[in-house]
């Protein structure tokens, strides 16, 4: 298994035989490029399109879709990549459009059940319910975890820049990383709501970002057992994108050059593809890496907005059983926080209508994840990284449930690992506030990355540079919206390719 450091030592090599060109014509001319498939691209591509431009869109992967992904386990349909919907606030476009196509009897309440947290390598697990063997009203350290949700956000509260969520909730709470309930403020609330670690975290620049949230504060789920998040994008919009636009799949572009009068863009095949103004919707985490070559370099105002962000290791691990064996208060179960490799979990079966399989869908987050990969990169192929994953998972699931211990290895029957930080075209989950990355509201990385460069013809466009609704489907989405018009608010003319 080829690392992504190393994958990408190889990809500068062959970046430099693909860039050397000369004056070779290209191979193909469009008034617009959009690198990358996924939500913001494909939205970018719609947008020009109904301006009546001509796109290419080139995605390095050989799907569409980026960080939306579905996949089948037993009878129904299970979100590798985004899950939760939001409401209608914020324009959220989704929602009408979804709704209007399956009606509004497909969507339903997620996470809804009880509650369960591991506590004292599982000796101590709790429950949200007083009827529970261990209630978790009975145990201050976890009943004190909600006070951080109406404490987290307030930049009021948060005047120290420097300092990371782990250190306001060590001087907070007294919570450090040996203590009891560490793991539920770093996997509970850091690795399932930023998907990190509450270290990677800045605590003034998380409040300044989530004060100004305006998506609905709740969410919705897909109902339907054989409809999934891609699915539904596909048949509301996506199908339609790709039937009017030129789409290049398994092309990774490895350089973008604006030395001239207009932007070529070369893949890793050596193909050059030229157009008036590119969009840019890859991972802050492909950025990083620098894994596409700018020629001439990007402003360092672009650079330090990029690497002035965080992106994580992180992995969703939904996992099949014969029996829904975590239940022992006999009543649904909502949300997990365990206290090793799985992090958090729910369960999608809960609400997927008419389904009869049993499925649990773990979380392994920042470190947990890095473990879990580094266990994966051990053995030798794929599918045997895929089971010392799950084995792993299934080991702390086994000791988490007093009451039916050894029960995850005992009902397993198959799962499936999709390693978004161990992709080398995302190398991530999504992006998060380090310390540097809000300055004030208004004073951020985020909007930085927003400016185009290259004289107006190189613009960026995803989750990462929405300020108000970053690592959601819907920020990339109005984000694509945002590039598109501003490019043809500096373009104008379609159907003018170079």
């Amino acid at each position: 298994m080829v690392g992504p450091s190393s994958f990408f030592l190889q990809l500068l090599l062959q970046i430099q035989a693909a860039t050397q060109t000369g004056a070779t014509p290209p191979d193909t001319s469009h008034d617009v490029i959009v690198v990358g498939a996924g939500s913001a691209g494909l939205y970018a591509t719609r947008t020009l399109q109904a301006l009546g431009y001509d796109v290419l869109l080139i995605e390095a992967t050989d799907r569409i879709g980026g960080r939306v992904k579905t996949a089948t386990l037993g009878d129904m349909r299970v979100e590798l990549g985004a899950e939760e919907h939001y409401l209608g606030a914020g324009d959220n476009p989704v929602w009408p459009a979804i709704r209007a196509e399956y009606g509004d009897d497909v969507y339903t309440n997620g996470y809804e059940g009880l509650e369960a947290y591991s506590m004292d390598q599982g000796a101590g697990t709790c429950w949200t319910t007083p009827l529970a063997l261990n209630p978790c009203a009975n145990d201050p350290d976890v009943a004190r975890v909600s006070e951080f949700y109406d404490w987290y956000w307030r930049p009021e509260l948060h005047q120290d820049s420097s300092a990371s969520l782990a250190d306001e909730v060590l001087a907070t709470y007294g919570v450090g990383v040996d203590h009891r309930a560490y793991h539920l403020y770093d996997e509970g609330i850091a690795g399932a709501s930023y998907a990190t670690n509450l270290t990677r975290l800045g605590a003034r620049s998380l409040a300044l970002q989530d004060s100004q949230w305006a998506l609905s504060s709740g969410i919705r789920v897909l109902s339907d057992k054989d409809l999934g998040y891609a699915d539904a994008l596909e048949t509301v919009w996506w199908d339609e994108v790709l039937a009017g636009a030129d789409v290049l799949l398994s092309s990774p572009v490895v350089s973008i050059d604006t030395s001239g009068d207009d932007v070529v863009s070369t893949d890793l095949q050596g193909r050059r593809h030229m157009a008036r103004q590119i969009i840019v919707t890859v991972s802050v985490g492909v950025l990083q890496a620098e894994a596409i070559n700018f020629i001439p370099d990007l402003p360092e105002t672009t650079v330090q907005a990029y690497n002035g962000m965080g992106i994580d290791s992180g992995m969703k691990v939904p996992l099949l059983f014969s029996s829904a064996w975590w239940e022992t208060e006999n009543e649904p179960l909502g949300w997990l926080v365990t206290e090793g490799a799985a992090g958090a979990c729910w369960a999608p079966s809960n609400y997927k209508t008419a389904t009869e399989s049993f499925v649990l869908m773990c979380y392994p987050m920042g470190d947990n994840a890095r473990a879990l990969s580094e266990l994966g990169s051990e053995q030798g192929s794929t599918a045997a990284a895929a089971n010392a994953i799950i084995a792993a998972i299934l080991e702390d699931l086994d000791a988490t449930f007093p009451q039916a211990l050894g029960g995850a290895s005992a009902n397993f029957m198959e799962g499936l690992v999709q390693d978004w930080g161990g992709a080398p075209y995302t190398l991530g989950v999504y992006s998060f506030p380090t310390q540097d990355t809000y300055l004030s509201a208004t004073a951020n990385k985020r909007r930085d990355l927003q400016e185009p460069v290259a004289d107006s013809r190189i613009f960026f466009a995803g989750e990462a540079t929405h300020e108000e609704n970053p690592a959601t489907v819907v920020g990339a989405l109005q984000e694509g919206e945002r590039a598109a018009l501003a490019i043809h608010a500096v373009n104008g003319k379609p159907n003018n390719p170079p």
